[in-house]
């Protein structure tokens, strides 16, 4: 856990000039938000498209994990914007149904990718979202948003990330992809399963 902490905090600190500007200019998180939506909806629309003008230039599956970075960027942004400059917090409902179809619009147009099996892409996106759900549906019971493991929406962008970047380089391992998916479907299944059990008990 120092590993991650000290790993977070250096992250903060590297784009600690960047929060400053989006500070000054009065960017909140609603608006990064909706930036981020709007670049994935672009990159979503790259990655659909450019396979079929540039038919085997497979490196424009690297914008896949540069999305995922940048948005991953944003986010601490937000975060910090909120920590260090007492930024307002955004919208939750915005928040939840953005950073959803910022899943979708990421990670579904790799099923269209020329090679890839759609069926273990589209299986994995699906249970991201019945997870996201899930974790969102403890509120109606009155618990808090669940985040709880063993795969949260910060694991699947590095696995899709991961993804995105073994095929750029190796566009044959497409046909290995579904063993790579199955393990991180089934962890997904998991976490979806331990998300509608019971409340966790807070200590006392």
């Amino acid at each position: 856990m120092a590993f991650f902490d000290n790993l977070r905090q250096r992250l903060r600190d590297a784009l600690a000039p960047l929060t400053d500007r989006a500070a000054a200019a009065g960017l909140g998180a609603d608006t990064l938000q909706i930036a981020v939506l709007g670049g994935a909806a672009l990159v979503g629309a790259l990655l659909l498209a450019l396979p079929a003008v540039l038919t085997g230039l497979h490196a424009v599956l690297l914008l896949l994990p540069a999305a995922l970075a940048a948005r991953a960027a944003a986010m601490a942004v937000t975060a910090d914007l909120e920590k260090r400059h007492g930024a307002q917090p955004g919208d939750p409902a915005l928040r939840e149904v953005a950073s959803a179809a910022t899943d979708v619009l990421l990670y579904l147009p790799l099923a269209a990718y020329p090679g890839v099996p759609a069926v273990p892409v589209v299986v994995l996106v699906v249970l991201g979202l019945l997870v996201e759900i899930a974790g969102l549906a403890s509120l109606a019971r009155g618990g808090a948003k669940r985040e709880d493991g063993p795969l949260n929406a910060g694991d699947r962008a590095i696995v899709f990330a991961i993804v995105g970047l073994i095929l750029a380089l190796d566009p044959g391992a497409a046909r290995w992809l579904p063993w790579l998916l199955l393990p991180v479907a089934v962890l997904a299944a998991a976490t979806l399963v331990r998300r509608l059990g019971p409340l966790p008990r807070l200590n006392t």
